[in-house]
């Protein structure tokens, strides 16, 4: 008998996991069922997964069970997608494990998750995983970090951005603030200023998907963006430079304003130390300049020190994995 340890992020557009054998595996958090029995008979699957069931998008149903940042709830084709996604998800990253093995598994949530979503988790994963550990998404950025004196994290993921202040101990529900201004916000905020500029383009959830991850930017200085689209199926040039940098400071201007709230709200004589040791993680961290924009925000609250962490893919599950590994029994769940 063999005992593995994972850690994983689970993600509203995209989950990762580490494990203990040094696998490391992302997916994107969605599923597609067959819309009928032509694109069932074409498929030759139940269902999709991934990046697999966004190119065949047109003939899928296609859900993305967190779309809010935890499970939707009331739905139970929202639990059952969950489920499967963390089983493919172990399935591929742990292909040796046998019957009779015990899996040991970190999962990060959304900072204010509800009790109801992490209790959901864990009962649909009581048949595959042995001990499990629901942990907040920013705790196991700080914990890959090690960062654990003094410093705020900042996780930027798709439907939320979740902020945590760390003291030197586990952070207690006043230390920690979700936003649902995240991902998924900015691409609608994306989508608007273009539209509201070029009314006639056609944009889909994808292409402004890719727009957000290849030119999304909160610089002073760059160069002009220009992006191709078309207008009823004829292509053409169109100038987004200012239309994307003022859809990304209105990502970029609360966060700091929930920055600024922790800091304000911690102890005063560690207010200075908290304020100069921030960092962004998840997604949101990958944007051109977000660091520089925040500390430019936090100047008129007495400044700030901003970093991102080199890994956004797998910190979280990385943090988690070393959780898994180190916390002592009276912090599991064992189902």
């Amino acid at each position: 008998m063999s005992i593995y340890y994972i850690g994983i992020d689970l993600g509203t557009s995209q989950s990762s996991i580490t494990t203990s054998t040094g696998k490391r595996i992302s997916l994107k958090t969605c599923i597609g069922y067959p819309k009928d029995i032509i694109s069932q008979k074409r498929l030759g699957k139940d269902y999709l997964l991934g990046d697999e069931a966004l190119i065949n998008r047109l003939a899928v149903n296609l859900i993305w069970p967190l779309a809010e940042g935890v499970i939707i709830q009331d739905e139970d084709q929202a639990l059952q997608a969950t489920q499967i996604i963390l089983q493919e998800l172990i399935k591929s990253s742990l292909p040796e494990m046998q019957e009779g093995d015990l899996l040991y598994a970190a999962i990060g949530v959304p900072a204010q998750a509800s009790i109801v979503n992490k209790k959901a988790i864990i009962e649909i994963t009581k048949d595959f995983i042995d001990k499990i550990l629901i942990v907040s998404e920013p705790f196991a950025v700080a914990y890959s970090c090690g960062r654990f004196d003094e410093c705020l994290i900042v996780d930027i993921g798709a439907g939320t951005t979740d902020l945590c202040r760390m003291h030197g101990s586990l952070p207690e529900k006043e230390d920690q603030l979700t936003l649902k201004v995240a991902g998924n916000f900015l691409d609608k905020e994306i989508s608007k200023n273009i539209l509201a500029e070029y009314p006639n383009v056609q944009l889909t959830p994808k292409i402004i998907k890719e727009i957000k991850e290849k030119f999304g930017f909160v610089t002073d200085n760059i160069d002009p963006i220009k992006v191709v689209l078309n207008t009823q199926g004829l292509p053409d040039i169109y100038d987004i430079t200012a239309l994307l940098k003022k859809a990304c400071l209105n990502l970029t201007n609360p966060v700091s304003q929930a920055v600024q709230q922790l800091v304000g709200s911690f102890d005063p004589d560690f207010q200075e130390k908290l304020r100069n040791n921030i960092i962004i993680a998840g997604g949101g961290s990958r944007l051109k300049g977000i660091d520089l924009a925040i500390e430019k925000n936090l100047e008129i609250y007495g400044g700030g020190k901003v970093e991102c962490v080199q890994d956004a893919e797998y910190c979280g599950s990385v943090g988690a994995l070393k959780m898994c590994m180190e916390m002592p029994d009276e912090y599991w769940e064992c189902i």
